[in-house]
């Protein structure tokens, strides 16, 4: 059996703490800091389980407020199952470009709206994966953490919940449709520079070159894994 990461295992504690009844609906989770001395672990680590359990429709950010608990009937709301009986590429690649339409708005606000610790907390993930290349791991975590700190810093946390749940169901999706999404060693140095020209344009504050920058990223990610969006363009 794969031993879990550190990331994996903490945000298991979480959700059975979640899941007890030790925070309820609405209740706010401890600031990072405070995760991170009670389980004895780097910030890093807990935003990668906070990111997790955010793709999880378990809590969510709401602007001013901090980390929220979810209601149990917000996570039964909507499923993309529900608009897809059956799973094919072809619908694979229409939820992907919601995504990617989402995301690079998502980056566009980041760029306009982000403040400095917003911008501090997506560099931080983008050098995570940048660490995770390094260790020839697949830092799948660290690109949800990144994906997902770029859509709390557009200040809208109806955004970032939503693109958290696309990212829930493309996994899932992905799984049940042999998609590979594991990253090329032969192309990571272009993925590479795809993400840096992304951070550029939020630390520059340039809200039309983020939304280039990322359009152009999640359309050559969709290509790198067989699927084509916007390809009518």
């Amino acid at each position: 059996m794969k031993t879990k990461t550190l990331s994996q295992q903490i945000g298991d504690f979480l959700k059975r703490e979640i899941r007890s009844g030790a925070f309820n609906p609405g209740d706010r989770l401890p600031p990072e800091t405070e995760l991170a001395k009670k389980y004895g672990v780097s910030r890093t680590v807990i935003r990668e389980a906070l990111a997790t359990l955010k793709n999880d429709g378990l809590i969510a950010s709401q602007q001013g407020r901090g980390i929220i608990v979810l209601e149990s009937v917000s996570r039964q709301t909507f499923r993309v199952s529900d608009v897809f009986e059956s799973i094919s590429r072809s619908e694979v690649n229409h939820v992907y470009e919601v995504r990617a339409i989402l995301e690079s708005e998502a980056a566009a606000l980041a760029a306009q709206r982000g403040e400095e610790e917003d911008v501090a907390r997506i560099v931080s993930a983008f050098e995570a994966m940048e660490r995770a290349v390094l260790r020839h791991e697949h830092g799948s975590e660290a690109h949800l953490a990144f994906n997902q700190a770029i859509a709390e810093a557009s200040g809208n946390p109806a955004l970032s919940s939503l693109l958290s749940f696309l990212y829930g169901q493309l996994k899932t999706f992905a799984k049940k449709i042999r998609l590979d999404t594991l990253q090329d060693p032969c192309r990571t140095d272009t993925v590479r520079s795809e993400h840096r020209g992304v951070v550029d344009a939020i630390r520059s504050g340039d809200p039309e070159a983020a939304r280039k920058a990322a359009r152009t990223h999640l359309k050559n990610a969709s290509e790198r894994v067989g699927l084509r969006i916007w390809e009518k363009e």
